[in-house]
């Protein structure tokens, strides 16, 4: 087991969107490939959270892989842990029918909903399952079953987004009908102001 410290990026732009949590996320989507308006960026939450990634390689995958493989995975808030290599430190680590466990410590986020891999190499690396877990979160798990593309983001995105809350209208303008009249308001304060002279 590996304890690593996700790597911050400046942020390119702010989410401003929330997620519906669930006991136990699964997806039954296919992976696809990131948008290319993908943006990677720094966790937008304080605090030190722990995070457990466990892959497991399918069984027709190669015996033993070169590749570098990294995660990208978070909220709808956009807050995200991002890790471009995950250590490794057995050779056999993303082997045929093996299972691999890593800690990432990052920002805390809310309810994972997005999760892509990243690999960098030739091999024909192919994930079955993947599961992300923390002690304040629902466990998310993704079903892969599939090649991951060379040097492209691999995954799912279950978020549900919705666009920011409409600043409320301005207060609305008196009607004729609720105005007092110039020459009412200047003969209810012509008196006050004779009065107040001769005292």
């Amino acid at each position: 087991m590996l304890c690593k410290m996700a790597t911050p990026l400046l942020p390119f732009f702010i989410f401003s969107f929330f997620s519906i949590s669930s006991a136990a996320q699964s997806t039954g989507s296919l992976p696809q490939t990131a948008p290319k308006s993908l943006s990677i960026g720094y966790i937008q939450k304080a605090g030190d959270c722990n995070y457990r990634v466990n892959i497991t390689t399918s069984c027709s995958s190669p015996f033993h892989i070169s590749a570098e493989i990294g995660v990208l995975f978070g909220d709808a808030h956009g807050n995200q842990i991002y890790e471009p290599k995950l250590e490794v430190e057995s050779k056999n680590a993303f082997a045929k029918c093996s299972k691999d466990i890593f800690e990432l410590i990052g920002p805390c986020t809310d309810q994972i909903c997005f999760f892509y891999l990243y690999k960098s190499g030739s091999d024909n690396w192919i994930p079955e399952t993947v599961e992300i877990s923390s002690p304040d979160i629902d466990t998310a798990k993704y079903k892969y079953n599939s090649s991951i593309p060379n040097d492209t983001w691999y995954g799912f995105d279950d978020c549900q987004y919705f666009p920011s809350p409409s600043p409320p209208p301005p207060p609305p303008v008196p009607s004729a009908a609720c105005r007092v009249p110039r020459w009412k308001w200047l003969a209810s304060v012509i008196p006050l102001l004779l009065s107040s002279a001769v005292l």
